[in-house]
């Protein structure tokens, strides 16, 4: 009976621990953000995995991590790239964002 007291204790112990240390990964990457872009509402929006047009090409991968594949062309005037994430499928992917010149224009979203 005492053995049974003794991991629940054990467990109860691992789950603070574990919300502590998520905690305090959540304030580090806060401060972090704040150092480099200094605003408080784009970091907010980067926590929460929010996208905008105009944002640069850092700061999506900041929000939404590294893309599975990006589709680059290179136009007259400008160069176009793809960052597609969420892989369904050999070549399908549910999320795809459109940059122009490491900006932000547009997105789909399935």
């Amino acid at each position: 009976m005492e053995w049974v007291v003794a991991a629940i204790l054990v467990v109860i112990a691992l789950g603070v621990l574990w919300f502590v240390a998520r905690a305090l990964a959540r304030r580090s990457r806060y401060a972090r953000l704040m150092a480099k872009y200094g605003d408080d509402q784009l970091v907010t929006a980067i926590l929460t995995q929010t996208i905008w047009q105009g944002m640069t090409a850092e700061q999506l991968r900041e929000s939404w991590g590294e893309p599975a594949a990006i589709e680059q062309k290179v136009l007259k005037t400008k160069t176009r790239e793809i960052y597609k994430y969420k892989q369904s499928a050999k070549n399908r992917f549910r999320d795809k964002v459109t940059l122009e010149d490491g900006v932000v224009v547009g997105w789909d979203q399935k």
